[in-house]
């Protein structure tokens, strides 16, 4: 696995998919992703009842970096550069039991 940085963007690579953030053209495949979202996800997380997240405001969360769009990246196959999915690490806020206290 390779880990770009161009612009500044975290990019990482294995032989097969590329991992970077999106695309402001790439909202529709955002949205849609949204939408197949398993209903266990906090309803902060999926499409609420008036239809938000909509296309044009991930679109602007992509543009100007906003949490929507950031939290997570894309994932591209190399071969065919169509985005699958997306993934990410968060912070919970929370120290698991074996963690070093300093």
């Amino acid at each position: 696995m390779t880990v770009g940085v161009p612009g500044g963007e975290v990019v990482l690579e294995t032989s097969r998919l590329l991992l970077r953030p999106w695309r402001v053209a790439e909202a529709v495949v955002q949205r849609e992703l949204w939408t197949e979202r398993d209903p266990r996800v906090p309803p902060h997380r999926r499409i609420d009842a008036d239809g938000h997240p909509t296309i044009a405001e991930l679109e602007d969360s992509i543009r100007t970096d906003k949490v929507w769009s950031t939290g997570l990246l894309a994932v591209e196959r190399k071969a065919s550069r169509d985005v699958i999915g997306y993934c990410g690490l968060f912070d919970s806020g929370e120290l698991w039991d074996g963690a070093a206290s300093s």
